[in-house]
């Protein structure tokens, strides 16, 4: 989910609707089957979940020569919480990827809105995993450095005006949040961004506004609205220009992307046959699948681990 937060009232509305978020992706699950990968469930168990209409399109994925997995962060691979300095990605999903990047053909790249270090921390990927934070603005691979894994990151390069501009928007961003409890600006290396995830209800809104009204109107900002967040940056990019760049320098012949904000649109729009967008949660959505949760979404990637030949163990 990009720069992405929630509200504790996110989490009752994914329960909520529940029914409507299954969609095209999911099915119902018998009150005996236990719903989740874990010690004790075994991968066929849990993967008969997928319906078919899914689990056949990620099979002729599974077939193709090469591979990019485009993955966003909080709400596919980690469930949403309260302090997004917590978000952690599930085990399966961990075990997924960290098999998948060892399969020859499979690339593997997480997409989000976060910045590009605090991303490659949290997400704890093996080596070889491309990392675009961002929204696009910042590219990177993990790789194995001599106190572990790391970010080997490209600079992200801006003209004079572009670094006056930033500095404005935060400066006018900060204004507009001073004193407001639970409201904060983070500030990327081309955006500033306006948190309200923890911040009253009435004062979001509010805040919400005056920063669509006042910073994001300048010449040359470009906003983007996620869930309880306002980027605006100084560069022009989007997750769908970044999978469409990403597929260009690999040659990948297939891509599947999974995302659950409305960021994650602008990836599932350059999606074009053969190619799987997954929508994670309710909303309206471009893509052609929907699970319900990342729990479910993990059960996406060990199907893909098991169609490919790659080991799978669900007891880890």
């Amino acid at each position: 989910m990009s720069t992405d937060d929630t509200t504790p009232d996110d989490a009752a509305d994914l329960a909520d609707t529940d029914a409507e978020a299954r969609g095209a992706g999911a099915a119902e699950v018998g009150a005996e089957d236990p719903g989740v990968p874990g010690p004790g469930v075994v991968a066929p168990l849990f993967t008969a979940h997928l319906e078919e209409i899914l689990d056949s399109a990620v099979r002729d994925l599974a077939a193709a020569p090469t591979i990019l997995v485009g993955l966003d962060f909080d709400g596919v691979l980690a469930p949403l919480v309260l302090d997004p300095s917590t978000s952690q990605v599930l085990p399966e999903s961990a075990a997924a990827i960290q098999d998948l990047t060892g399969l020859p053909g499979v690339t593997v790249a997480v997409v989000s809105g976060r910045e590009a270090a605090t991303l490659t921390a949290l997400a704890d990927v093996p080596a070889g995993t491309r990392i675009i934070g961002s929204h696009g603005a910042q590219w990177g691979t993990v790789v194995a450095g001599p106190r572990g894994r790391e970010l080997r990151a490209d600079p992200v390069a801006l003209t004079e005006g572009q670094t006056a501009l930033l500095a404005r928007l935060v400066r006018e961003t900060e204004a507009i949040v001073d004193g407001v409890p639970g409201a904060h600006v983070e500030v990327k290396p081309a955006a500033a961004v306006l948190h309200t995830r923890a911040a009253a209800r009435p004062d979001a809104e509010r805040l919400t506004q005056a920063a669509l009204d006042g910073p994001a109107t300048h010449p040359d900002v470009h906003v983007i609205v996620g869930k309880e967040v306002v980027e605006m940056s100084v560069l022009s990019v989007t997750k769908g220009d970044a999978l469409v760049q990403l597929r260009t320098e690999l040659g990948a012949d297939a891509v599947l992307y999974a995302g659950d904000d409305t960021t994650d649109e602008d990836a599932f729009a350059v999606l074009g046959e053969g190619d799987v967008g997954i929508k994670v949660g309710p909303g309206e959505t471009g893509a052609a699948y929907r699970v319900t949760d990342p729990e479910e979404f993990s059960a996406v990637l060990m199907r893909l681990v098991t169609l490919r030949g790659g080991p799978l163990d669900t007891s880890a």
